[in-house]
Formats: structure tokens, sequence, C-alpha cells
């Protein structure tokens, strides 16, 4: 992986925790090190599969994907956020 799709994944990271602690619809998260861990380990693969241009387009592909191991058990894997809907 080239510095520049590590720097995007890192930065994928911070907004996406940003994002996620403040989104109300999204009680799931609350930012343990085991749920930044499994955000960063999603964002890798992402990043691998997609080469994406910029950490937001990143982001942007992480809530199309619709589906996170940070999930509950209980939950089908589908994100229930409006953001996610909206994607």
């Amino acid at each position: 992986m080239t510095p520049e799709l590590a720097a995007n994944v890192l930065e994928a990271l911070l907004l996406l925790h940003e994002e996620l602690s403040v989104d109300p619809e999204a009680p799931w998260y609350v930012g343990t090190p085991d749920q930044t861990q499994v955000l960063h380990d999603e964002l890798w693969l992402l990043a691998g599969a997609l080469n994406p241009g910029s950490s937001r387009a990143l982001v942007e592909a992480w809530y199309v994907g619709g589906r996170s191991s940070l999930l509950p058990v209980a939950c089908t894997g589908e994100l229930v956020s409006s953001r996610h809907q909206a994607a």
C-alpha cells in the first residue's frame, strides 16, 4: 500500500469516528479500542479493494457498503442510520 493510501485510511478512521460519535442513530458505537480496530480493519479492506482517491471517498464507501461487524449480533448486519439509507 502506498503512503497516500495509508494516510487516507487513517484520516477516514478519524472522520468516521467523529461522525459515529455524534450520530444519535448510532448508539452502538462508543469508540472503544476494539471498535476502533474493527473500523480500521474494515477501512483497510475497502481501501485495498477500491483504492479511493480521498479519505472522504473511503468513508462514503464504508457507508454505501451498509455492513459492519461492529453491529450487535441481533441485527441483520445492515447499518440503520439515515446516513446509510441515504447512501
